[in-house]
């Protein structure tokens, strides 16, 4: 898979700022959709090892049973795919049939990787060591075809996304070493380590100060910190199961690998009846709804407990517990309550990594080791398939598989969600649902129609710049039945790396049931890229995609450039929508640089329509320099099958803007050509400069 919207829209900072849907047309749309019931393909990744914790690769459909809600279910699918470079024994595929569009990213076997720093429950020796690890990894671990994600949450920036979905190692490398130490604020394992003791003390009192009546308790500032680190859990906690749900949309196995010392697990479960504390339970409920979403989105958690292990743990408390000791019969000290774990996050870690068919990795200092495991775990593995009814109520299905041969362990996603309508969907899931139809062939809320653009080249200097015009077919405006429609266009750079996102909204109402053409441009490095434009309807999700690819050059200081032709014919399209520049990036309006007659002509996006006699193209053109330009242009058809020039001539040639910035508009007679596919090359020339521009256009005539 590619870039794939981690968050999609929320790395590309897409802001909705339009008033939100009726409420009856969201529940006119969810009681639709609710009703909706299909069948579809469900698939469970499946790991298995042997007792040393090696993958064990030669298992068959037949060695697996699967239980969805504790009902055993057929397996209808099955694959097997292994790192060893042998070649995986198959079953029938699903969605053979989908052709993705050629030249942009595409979605790929090999598992994704989520690196995620916790600086919120951590300290910074752990930091610096998972940092280690997560370069190791990178390096040494991580083959060419995985892709990279990196996510940190503090409690001062919350979760933030540094890198997402990237093949780029030394992008990665350098991200990995940038990340700051310093983000490491307000421990609550700190504050949990001196509550305890609070209570430990409580206990103690009870116990020696009865004849006097009086019981340490917890002073108001201990309370009252703990009720503090009780909300950094809950943030911690809510933004992680945002993430999950948004992950749901990136197709793909995800494999995380998760650097923290855990929540302490006293917050969550509590230090034991006799200390009066049984924990808190609706943290305790939030927990195990992250871990059921981590596990819907197909998840898998790798823990690296940063927390050091060995005699250094206990060094600082055991000099304490020492020097505080007066006897036998002395008070406890904070040692007792941090040596039984209670305020340390192992049983959370653990908690995370099995839920979700992970592994728990205690000790950090033994990196190395450890993920060379989950290098073989992640790369040897099985997809389980089954088919279910698809219901629209977002509960949430166990699964459970098991398998038959003995003395083996089997790791896999503990369950799924079903989908909910759209208008339910948080604004994390809906920038990933953005992703995955930018990028996702498959994705459940495409329309199957295609959306026609356009890519054009033009400026000149230092302002060349990438546009485009789409059409939006009536077919796609009436299926767009909500009230709030939005443009995003994303463009793609030759890595599949993603460069600029422009959003726009329209108002529907006027453009329902009417073709709409659709413009951006924008100011783009010299590069290939590729450009997907997404239509979306905001109230039920019903989108419509298209895509393009273009190459702007590198930008002359002197001489002639001809931007990229638009062909144009006869009739006007009513509706338009011209999308402004991304941000306050200086850029030319694409529909300032190509003016033509919009009450007279429109685009051609495709296949020449029958009966056109002919059709004019447009060609802007500019002239950098200090010298005086002498110019002279030229045009010619050319074959694609034959290489030979076609026998018509160009009947007028007519300059609309004269000058360094200028635009031509040419007459091609096309009654004479046969069916086929033409290059319409333009060719300028600054006699003063000595300098030649040139430029085409396609165009396809179809059988008649």
């Amino acid at each position: 898979m590619v870039r794939c919207i981690l968050v999609a829209a929320a790395i590309w900072h897409i802001s909705s700022g339009a008033p939100p849907a009726s409420t009856q047309a969201q529940q006119a749309i969810t009681k639709h959709l609710q009703h909706e019931v299909g069948v579809v393909l469900k698939l469970i990744h499946v790991s298995v090892t042997d007792k040393k914790g090696r993958p064990v690769t030669d298992m068959n459909k037949d060695d697996f049973e699967l239980f969805d809600n504790g009902i055993p279910v057929p397996i209808t699918e099955f694959e097997k795919h292994l790192s060893s470079g042998i070649a995986p024994e198959v079953g029938p595929k699903p969605f053979d049939d989908v052709v993705p569009a050629p030249a942009l990213p595409q979605v790929v076997l090999a598992p994704q990787f989520i690196l995620f720093f916790d600086f919120a429950f951590n300290n910074l020796s752990g930091i610096n060591k998972a940092k280690q690890a997560a370069h190791h990894f990178v390096s040494a671990e991580a083959g060419p075809a995985n892709e990279i994600s990196i996510f940190s949450y503090s409690p001062l920036k919350g979760l933030v996304v540094h890198e997402y979905s990237t093949r780029d190692r030394q992008k990665v490398l350098e991200t990995i070493r940038a990340l700051d130490p310093s983000e490491v604020v307000g421990r609550a394992e700190d504050v949990e380590e001196e509550y305890q003791r609070a209570l430990a003390g409580s206990e103690w009192g009870a116990l020696e100060s009865r004849s006097s009546g009086q019981v340490a308790t917890p002073t108001v500032k201990d309370t009252f910190a703990r009720s503090i680190s009780k909300a950094q859990v809950r943030n911690f906690i809510t933004k992680m199961a945002d993430l999950a749900r948004a992950l749901r949309y990136t197709p793909g196995k995800k494999n995380m690998l998760f650097f923290s010392t855990g929540i302490p697990s006293s917050i969550l479960y509590g230090a034991g009846g006799s200390l009066g504390d049984f924990g808190d339970p609706v943290l305790r409920r939030l927990s195990e709804n992250m871990l059921k979403e981590l596990s819907a989105a197909d998840c898998t958690v790798f823990v690296f407990d940063t927390q050091e292990k060995g005699t250094s743990l206990f060094r600082d408390d055991a000099a304490r517990y020492e020097s505080n000791r007066a006897g036998v019969l002395s008070r406890p000290t904070a040692t007792d309550v941090f040596r039984d774990t209670r305020t340390m996050g192992i049983s959370s870690l653990r908690r995370m990594s099995q839920s979700t068919g992970g592994i728990y990795f205690g000790n950090i200092g033994e990196y190395p080791r450890n993920l060379e495991l989950v290098r073989g775990m992640t790369g040897s593995y099985y997809v389980l398939g089954y088919s279910i009814s698809e219901q629209w109520d977002g509960r949430f299905h166990d699964i459970k598989v098991k398998v038959k041969r003995k003395g083996c362990d089997v790791r896999a996603q503990a369950g799924y969600f079903n989908p909910k309508p759209f208008g339910e969907y948080t604004k994390l899931e809906k920038e990933l649902h953005l992703y995955d139809l930018a990028l996702n062939e498959r994705a459940f809320s495409r329309l199957p129609l295609n959306v026609r653009m356009v890519p054009l080249v033009y400026g000149g200097g230092a302002v060349q710049q990438l546009g485009i015009i789409a059409e939006i077919q009536g077919e796609v405006t009436e299926e767009l039945s909500g009230n709030r429609i939005e443009c995003v266009v994303i463009f793609f750079d030759d890595r599949g790396e993603v460069s600029k996102v422009i959003r726009s909204e329209i108002e529907p109402a006027s453009y329902r049931g009417q073709a709409t053409i659709f413009t951006v441009g924008t100011k783009l490095e010299p590069g290939a890229y590729s450009c997907r434009l997404v239509i979306r309807d905001m109230v039920t999700g019903s989108s419509a995609v298209g895509s393009a690819v273009a190459t702007i050059g590198t930008p002359r200081a002197t001489g002639i450039l001809v931007s990229t032709p638009l062909i144009l014919k006869e009739g006007p399209v009513r509706f338009y929508v011209d999308a402004g520049p991304a941000g306050k990036i200086s850029a030319l309006p694409l529909a300032g640089v190509y003016a033509y007659d919009r009450q007279r002509l429109s685009p051609v996006f495709s296949d020449l329509p029958p009966g056109i006699l002919s059709i004019q193209a447009l060609v802007p053109y500019w002239v950098s320099g200090e010298a005086e330009p002498d110019l002279a242009f030229s045009a010619y058809v050319i074959d694609s099958k034959s290489a030979a020039r076609a026998p018509i001539t160009f009947s007028r040639v007519e300059r609309l803007r004269n000058g360094p910035e200028g635009l031509l508009l040419f007459e091609v007679p096309v009654a004479d050509l046969k069916p086929g596919t033409y290059f319409l090359h333009f060719r300028g020339t600054d006699r003063a400069s000595s300098s030649i521009g040139y430029s085409f256009a396609i165009l396809v005539i179809p059988r008649r």
